[in-house]
């Protein structure tokens, strides 16, 4: 939220970030990433604990994606289309 902006711009602007965010994870690069985790095993788990605060487990998982060229690829091209949806 901007300093000094009202709540329905701060609203407004929230839910414009969503529908960026949903475009990103809905397309091919991100269902790609997420296939490469499921292969890997554990994600679900991993994701469960993150969510209550142990984020290491998916930190691992992510560490060992990055090093394969594929993995390092797809991160990247969801990086750019999150920079293009304005998610910096």
């Amino acid at each position: 939220m901007k300093k000094g902006a009202s709540f329905p711009d701060a609203a407004a602007e929230l839910m414009k970030k969503r529908g960026a965010i949903e475009q990103v994870a809905q397309s091919s690069d991100a269902q790609q990433l997420f296939a490469l985790l499921q292969e890997r095993g554990g994600v679900q788990e991993a994701a469960k604990a993150a969510a209550e605060g142990d984020p290491s487990q998916l930190m691992t998982i992510m560490q060992q994606l990055m090093r394969t060229q594929q993995g390092a690829q797809l991160v990247d091209r969801i990086g750019q289309q999150a920079k293009q949806a304005g998610l910096n």
